[in-house]
């Protein structure tokens, strides 16, 4: 490799770290979502391109923002279908802003549209960026007509199984 080879990898490293910095400052200055506030009705495509709206019927957004929250919440909808989560007004919603576009569509994105549910993604961190969330966590944002009136985090699959199921079905 020669110097000016070498030169360019620096200086693309120095502005995709520079990017990564700028959109990691983006996130953390939006205002996070706690008790008593009011979330905004938005739409979001899931895994199959479908687009499903979140408003005032939602009950409780399931969230995660990172990879082993995600896996909480597969591993805890293990034998459970799109109409568990519709019965109780539970969205699935995972931020997948930070996984590489290669590697959404070909790894992600095939094993998600196996599962039988919907699986709402974020791609750009825009929608999602002011729910509240702890690393390797799920979030479950309990509301009622969009204001928010809990937030649990909860690390274990089982843990969330057992919650999801003690959610009451909607009339």
């Amino acid at each position: 490799m020669n110097l000016q080879t070498v030169a360019r990898c620096v200086v693309f490293l120095t502005l995709l770290a520079a990017f990564a910095q700028g959109a990691a400052a983006e996130v953390a200055e939006t205002k996070v979502l706690g008790v008593g506030d009011t979330m905004e009705a938005f739409a979001l495509k899931d895994q199959n391109g479908n687009e499903h709206q979140l408003d005032s019927g939602i009950s409780v957004v399931l969230f995660s923002r990172d990879r082993a929250g995600a896996g909480v919440m597969t591993r805890s909808m293990e034998g459970r279908d799109g109409d568990f989560l519709a019965e109780r007004g539970v969205v699935y919603v995972n931020d997948i802003s930070a996984m590489p576009r290669v590697a959404a569509a070909l790894f992600a994105l095939p094993k998600m549209r196996t599962r039988p549910y919907p699986i709402l993604l974020d791609r750009e961190a825009e929608l999602t960026a002011q729910f509240p969330d702890k690393a390797k966590f799920a979030t479950l944002v309990h509301l009622d007509s969009l204001e928010v009136t809990e937030v649990e985090y909860v690390r274990e699959d089982t843990a969330l199984a057992e919650r999801l199921e003690a959610l009451p079905e909607k009339d």
